[in-house]
């Protein structure tokens, strides 16, 4: 569904661009942070065999993810940032075999690290923002991103690639148009394609997201974001800020 709506999308995030103005948004902090938790539940059904023989499975998944990724400020323009954090899916399984039954359960777990180096074009419009970084599992990655506004609407915009060890590349893109409804609120609704470079699929995701400031200058946040595409359905809480 996401990839049936995509084209509808992007021909209003590009109406969306021609309409803003490229104004300078507000500085970031010296020291920012974002916490991500994140809950994204799966079903699988399937046919599969042991030594018992040949069975039917119903397979249900419960993954959380928490993520801290950090910002600081180096130069004017020039951040070094990291990522730490790790999930955790807990995976039920009920198979029958026709006369008898049974169910197992198990968990994986999976870290997550990443180190990388931004840098904000000022003087070029929408401010470009490029980072280059590496993470673990190891890939590298590349982003170039950017953002115009026009009050109260503010458009966004991001093309990445990252090169995971053993794999294939993988070029991705979103765009995202976000609404500050006042002082205090804004609502958010993005879109993500991702296009691997050899044999496997494209996939594509819907994004909605809601934010609530903390403060009167905007500088921390807390948001709702919910997902669904090709992976399936998923729920988080961020919380940003200064440190």
């Amino acid at each position: 569904m996401a990839l049936r709506l995509l084209p509808l999308f992007l021909a209003f995030a590009a109406w969306a661009l021609a309409q803003v103005d490229p104004l300078r948004p507000a500085e970031e902090p010296p020291l920012g942070y974002r916490l991500t938790l994140s809950y994204a539940p799966s079903v699988l059904q399937g046919v599969g065999a042991d030594e018992r023989g040949p069975y039917a499975c119903l397979r249900v998944g419960h993954g959380l993810s928490l993520s801290l990724g950090l910002s600081y400020r180096v130069a004017p323009d020039l951040f070094l940032e990291g990522r730490l954090g790790g999930g955790y899916t807990l995976f039920g399984e009920r198979r029958d075999y026709g006369e008898a039954g049974e169910v197992l359960w198990r968990g994986e777990g999976r870290p997550s690290l990443g180190v990388g180096l931004a840098y904000r074009f000022p003087d070029l419009w929408g401010r470009p923002r490029v980072r280059l970084g590496l993470g673990y599992p190891w890939a590298l990655e590349g982003e170039a991103s950017g953002s115009l506004l026009r009050d109260p609407v503010v458009a966004t915009w991001a093309l990445g690639v990252s090169y995971p060890r053993g794999g294939v590349p993988l070029l991705g893109l979103g765009l995202g148009l976000s609404l500050v409804a006042n002082e205090v609120w804004s609502l958010g609704l993005g879109t993500s394609l991702s296009l691997p470079l050899g044999l496997e699929p494209p996939g594509g995701a819907l994004l909605l997201r809601a934010g609530y400031a903390l403060d009167p200058e905007g500088k921390g946040e807390v948001g709702v974001r919910v997902r669904y595409g090709d992976g399936g359905f998923a729920l988080g809480l961020e919380l940003t800020g200064p440190l």
